[in-house]
Parts: C-alpha cells; structure tokens; sequence
C-alpha cells in the first residue's frame, strides 16, 4: 500500500470509536496479506477460511493440543450430547 492510502486508512481507523490497541490491531489486519494459499490445497469446498495460512495453522495447533497425552475433551455422539454440552456453557 502507498503511504497515502496508508494515511488515509489510520485516519478512518482513528475516526472509529476503539482504544488505541484495537486501531493498532486493525490497522495491521488490514495491512497483512489474508489470502497466503489456494484454499482449495486445503478443502475439497475452496472454504475462504482455508485461503488465509494463520486460519490453517490454528486448526493444525488445535488438533495437535487434542492428541496431546492428557488432553480433556467431550465427545459428542448423539443430540442429547450437544444440547447437554451447550446447557453448560
């Protein structure tokens, strides 16, 4: 992005109602590339969610903490799982 635009984009960020940390945040979201691989490398459907690597990564983090020895979690095999899982929430 050009400087200009750049500017042009911190004064919008700076115009929204957000703390200073939620402008920084957004405004290096915004200046990060979101699409790094064809999501259709990942998923048969070409999901947009699989088009952006750090999406990709926390999906393979957290299937590695579920294999982990000792992680906890709640299988769900029937609907009364799900409803008692989501009662407890």
């Amino acid at each position: 992005m050009s400087s200009l635009i750049l500017n042009r984009l911190w004064a919008f960020i700076e115009s929204l109602s957000l703390s200073q940390q939620e402008r920084y945040w957004l405004a290096g979201k915004l200046q990060e590339s979101s699409f790094n691989v064809d999501p259709y490398e990942v998923s048969p459907s070409g999901d947009a969610f699989f088009a952006d690597s750090r999406n990709v990564k926390a999906v393979e983090d957290d299937i590695a903490a579920a294999h982990a020895p000792g992680a906890k979690f709640t299988r769900l095999e029937s609907e009364d799982d799900i409803m008692a899982l989501m009662e407890s929430l």
